[in-house]
C-alpha cells in the first residue's frame, strides 16, 4: 500500500511539473514572438510586426503582461495607419487584437477592454469604407455602426458553468483511472472488491460528466 501511495504521489508531482513546464514554455514563446515583433516594427516591416504581435497575444498566460503590451503596440500601429489614410491596414491591426484575445478564451475571455475598444474602431472604419464604396449613404452611418457593434458584441463565449464542469470531469476521470489502476487491484492483477468497484464507477461518472460538459459548453 505504501509503495502505491508513493507511485501516486510521483504521478501527481509529474503532472504538476508538466503543467509548470508548459506554462514556462508558453511564456518563453510569447516573449520570443514579442521580441521578434519589436524588431520588425523597428525595421518598419509592419506586415510581419502585426503577425508577431498577434502571435504573442495568442500565447496567453494568466497574469503575464506581454499580451497587453502586444495589444498596445498593435493599437498604436492601427492609429498610425489611420493617420496615414490607410484604413485597411488599420483594420488588420485592430482585428488582430480582437481575434488574438478571442482565440485564447476558455471559461473567461481575456482582454475584454481591448476587445471593446477594437469593436468601436472596427465598426467605425468598416462603416466609413462602406460609405466610400457607395454601399450606404452618409446619413445611414450611425445605424450601420450600431449594426456592426451588435454583431461584434453578440456573446458567443463558452458557458462558464459547463466549462468548469468539463475541467472537473476531466480531472476526476483522470484521477479515477489512476486510483483504480494503482489501488483497485492486487499485485496479481485481481480486483480488490470495493476499491475496484468504486474506482470504475467514479471513472464512468466523471467520463460522462466530461463528455456531456464539452458538448454543452
Amino acid at each position: 500500500m505504501l509503495k502505491k501511495k508513493k507511485v501516486l504521489l510521483l504521478v501527481l508531482l509529474l503532472i504538476i511539473a508538466a503543467f509548470a513546464l508548459t506554462a514556462a514554455m508558453t511564456v518563453y514563446r510569447q516573449n520570443s514572438h514579442f521580441r521578434q515583433a519589436e524588431g520588425y516594427a523597428a525595421a518598419q516591416n509592419w506586415k510581419l510586426a502585426i503577425r508577431e504581435y498577434d502571435t504573442a497575444i495568442h500565447f496567453h498566460v494568466p497574469f503575464s503582461p506581454t499580451a497587453g503590451k502586444a495589444a498596445q503596440k498593435l493599437w498604436q500601429i492601427g492609429l498610425m495607419f489611420e493617420a496615414r489614410g490607410k484604413p485597411d491596414w488599420a483594420l488588420i491591426a485592430y482585428s488582430s487584437i480582437r481575434s488574438g484575445f478571442y482565440g485564447t478564451r476558455s471559461f473567461y475571455t481575456p482582454g475584454k477592454d481591448w476587445i471593446e475598444k477594437c469593436d468601436g474602431k472596427i465598426a467605425a472604419l468598416d462603416t466609413a469604407m462602406l460609405i466610400k464604396e457607395g454601399g450606404i449613404k452618409p446619413r445611414q452611418a450611425a445605424r450601420q455602426r450600431q449594426k456592426y457593434l451588435a454583431l461584434f458584441r453578440d456573446n458567443r463565449a463558452p458557458s462558464v458553468f459547463w466549462s468548469v464542469l468539463a475541467e472537473t470531469g476531466f480531472l476526476g476521470w483522470s484521477g479515477a483511472a489512476l486510483a483504480t489502476a494503482f489501488l483497485g487491484f492486487t499485485r496479481e492483477g485481481k480486483p480488490k472488491g470495493k476499491p475496484a468497484f468504486y474506482g470504475v464507477i467514479c471513472f464512468l461518472v466523471f467520463a460522462a460528466i466530461w463528455v456531456v460538459s464539452l458538448l454543452k459548453a
